[in-house]
């Protein structure tokens, strides 16, 4: 074994060397390919970040700004509804349709030509001058339609269908009709039964010397007049003036059954 190695040193000592150098070289090339793929890979890395990352910024901003876009769109759209609207609500109420006839708030209709305007009675004053005018209430009218009326109520009617009969009595400017029946009634100790109607801002009759609306039929309740006319608003509403005539009178027909006379 000794012979042989002295015989072959050189060969191999040779060898070695030459394995030895493969190492090395090996070695040396393991470090560089790992020098070299650290910044392939890293390289890579930023691409598939900056790759994901951008496409998902896009995004969000599209989305931000479809977003934007679709509010303002859908306001513009709003605003030319609203717009459309308005036109369409303008041309309406210029069209030519038939209108019902103008009433005040207290739905009274309207007032023939020359006759007194209605007055609210919250808004009159009253002054200390003496004035005076005829007042006069009749159930007249009960006689011819007795067999309507209860038999129980029959005496409540006078035979001659006055209650009062035409009297003068005086009134201070500014008062209305309905006041000078109220202070009649008091001082001739006659039953008086009213209320009061907001909706048309007046006093309304119910009863007069204990005969009520509806006692002689369905048609039949309290109306009154003044100078020949039936005003087509409450007593409390109508304000005297010197002279008038004021009458009140029970119809059994919707007043078709009275003649007022001047």
């Amino acid at each position: 074994m000794l012979t042989f190695i002295k015989k072959y040193k050189y060969i191999i000592i040779t060898a070695a060397a030459i394995v030895a150098a493969l190492a090395i070289a090996f070695a040396a090339g393991n470090s560089n390919h790992v020098e070299t793929q650290t910044p392939d890979e890293a390289t890579t890395v930023a691409q598939i970040t900056e790759t994901t990352v951008k496409p998902a910024t896009t995004q969000n901003t599209t989305a931000a700004d479809t977003t934007k876009e679709s509010a303002e769109t859908t306001s513009a759209e709003m605003t030319s509804t609203a717009v459309s609207t308005t036109d369409n609500e303008t041309i309406t109420e210029n069209t030519d349709e038939p209108t019902e006839p103008v009433t005040d708030r207290y739905r009274t209709e309207p007032v023939p030509t020359g006759k007194p305007q209605p007055v609210e009675p919250q808004e009159q004053t009253t002054h200390d001058n003496t004035l005076r005018c005829t007042l006069s209430i009749s159930c007249a009218t009960i006689l011819d339609n007795m067999d309507k009326l209860d038999e129980e109520y029959h005496e409540l009617v006078p035979s001659d269908g006055w209650i009062l009969k035409p009297e003068q009595f005086e009134f201070a400017e500014g008062e209305s009709v309905f006041d000078l029946l109220v202070r009649v009634c008091k001082d001739k100790k006659i039953h008086l039964d009213h209320s009061f109607t907001p909706a048309y801002n007046s006093a309304y009759i119910k009863a007069i010397g204990n005969l009520y609306e509806f006692d002689c039929g369905d048609e039949s309740g309290w109306v009154y007049g003044v100078n020949g006319w039936a005003p087509n608003y409450g007593c409390s509403r109508y304000a005297l003036k010197n002279g008038d005539k004021v009458e009140f009178r029970y119809t059994c027909q919707l007043g078709h059954d009275l003649k007022w006379s001047e």
